[in-house]
């Protein structure tokens, strides 16, 4: 009895792994951040005192400056720009871009305290709840699941387990990476 809890369970850890991943992924984007903002010229002075740091807007300037890539008509290529514009018409056209504006909001969430605490949470109750409808496709809690194992691969990871003498699995592909979040997409059967 409690195939579904149980494989639940043990299944959870493939999605605490994936949390830290992300959570690695996200604390390797800050330190560029914070090595590109000691670089003279680089951040943003605040609007009302010019010897303080505006670390917020910087952000927006960092993703702009380093990952916006325009069409430069003369070259016949996509360049980074050269400048941060003034205005803020021209700004916004970086956010059409949902993976930049994504990667502005995910550095502006990790300039809060413990960030990383409130995050892993919430990853992993989103992550288990995609896990459990993917489980719950094919188990219910009636069956009776043995022989549970947990495998993780450098791009996936699979849960496989006897139930009611009968082969499951669930395997999971990573996707996801530099800008999207870290996520497994499922695939169960039950033969």
């Amino acid at each position: 009895m409690n195939a579904l809890v149980n494989i639940e369970n043990e299944a959870r850890v493939i999605v605490e792994k994936l949390a830290d991943k992300e959570i690695n992924r996200m604390k390797n984007m800050y330190g560029e951040f914070e090595n590109w903002m000691v670089i003279d010229g680089n951040p943003l002075a605040t609007r009302y005192h010019d010897d303080k740091i505006d670390q917020y807007g910087s952000v927006e300037k960092y993703v702009y400056m380093t990952q916006y890539n325009q069409w430069d008509r003369e070259l016949k290529q996509y360049v980074l720009p050269s400048v941060f514009p003034d205005t803020y018409r021209e700004r916004q056209q970086m956010y059409y871009n949902k993976s930049l504006a994504n990667m502005v909001g995910e550095l502006r969430l990790m300039m809060g305290k413990d960030w990383d605490v409130k995050y892993r949470e919430e990853f992993v109750n989103a992550n288990m709840a995609k896990l459990n409808r993917a489980l719950a496709k094919h188990l219910t809690n009636d069956m009776t699941a043995k022989d549970i194992r947990v495998n993780v691969g450098g791009d996936g990871a699979e849960v496989i387990a006897n139930v009611d003498d009968k082969l499951f699995k669930t395997f999971g592909t990573l996707c996801g990476g530099y800008i999207q979040c870290y996520h497994y997409r499922y695939r169960s059967s039950l033969k």
